[in-house]
């Protein structure tokens, strides 16, 4: 019998793997789409499989991930023609960072490189701009605090988040309170794990006003749909990954994330986007609600029976 057992775990092994390279195949068409014909086309074929395909809850996460990746690549929903222009949206970012950093609110950034050809990583849709994520927002970099300068639980007047350990199932949930006001993240902004093994990891502040360690940093963007920019930092874990350097403690720095290549959608079209995802992530969560439902049933029958 153990035999047996060990002959079907490998061979459940293999087909596992066998099913990963399918997903990573046909979803792979999808994101190698060009146009939203392409898309039509290729998603028929992953259609016709559905069943097979997303059988596992781990397939269930790699469709999610590529829905967001074609999100950010304007695959998802049709342009408008009528809507204002990305380059419009992006002269107006422009004025309010410089009347941002004209009050004395912010502070102004080193330059940012221009994008070149070959940085760009696929064909934006019309009425889209390629820009340097650093442009449309402002970045907060978390510092550290001594013992002396916070204290356990929350009477002091900040919250104060040490990293992502605190972030929660929802929100983060700080333990510790400080006093001090050096690095101070406001409510909605998105924090970003910047130190450690969680590098990339995302949590958005709940609070008016919480103090942030340095392990972290709070992306402020600035008239930028903050939830189509959330959905376009989920889709790069591994480019922060990759940017990470450092053997203890690997991390990246500002230029990792103010750096990186944004395609700016016109502001009317984020919000279709967001809108899209929303309701395709709500299907996403219905698909692993029913497997977790047959995975239980199939174990009850399993007790069952022995």
């Amino acid at each position: 019998l153990m035999r047996l057992c060990d002959a079907l775990e490998a061979k459940g092994q293999l087909e596992a793997a066998q099913h990963a390279q399918l997903v990573s195949t046909l979803l792979g068409t999808l994101t190698a789409s060009t146009t939203p014909e392409e898309l039509a086309a290729h998603w028929q074929r992953v259609a016709q499989h559905f069943d097979l395909l997303l059988d596992r809850p781990e397939a269930i996460d790699a469709l999610e991930q590529t829905l967001l990746q074609l999100a950010v690549r304007g695959l998802l929903v049709p342009q408008d023609p009528t809507d204002e222009p990305a380059s419009a949206l992006l002269q107006k970012i422009r004025a309010e960072k410089d009347r941002l950093i004209a009050t004395g609110q912010i502070k102004r950034d080193k330059p940012l490189p221009p994008i070149t050809d070959e940085e760009k990583p696929f064909e934006l849709p019309v009425g889209w701009e390629w820009v340097r994520l650093g442009a449309l927002i402002e970045l907060v970099s978390g510092q550290h605090l001594g013992p002396s300068e916070y204290v356990d639980g929350l009477t002091a007047s900040l919250p104060y988040l040490t990293g992502p350990a605190e972030f929660g199932a929802l929100s983060p949930e700080p333990t510790r309170s400080t006093h001090e006001r050096r690095a101070v993240a406001i409510c909605d902004d998105i924090l970003i794990t910047v130190k450690g093994s969680g590098v990339g990891k995302l949590n958005v502040v709940k609070h008016d006003e919480m103090a942030i360690s340095r392990q972290l940093m709070a992306i402020r963007p600035i008239l930028l749909n903050p939830e189509f920019l959330m959905i376009f930092l989920q889709t790069m874990s591994l480019y922060f990954q990759a940017k990470s350097i450092g053997i203890a403690i690997p991390g990246i720095g500002r230029e990792d994330v103010t750096h990186a290549e944004f395609g700016l959608p016109p502001l009317p079209e984020q919000s279709r986007i967001v809108t899209r995802v929303t309701a395709l992530r709500r299907l996403c969560a219905d698909l692993r609600q029913r497997l977790a439902e047959r995975q239980s049933v199939q174990a009850r029958l399993a007790e069952a029976l022995v």
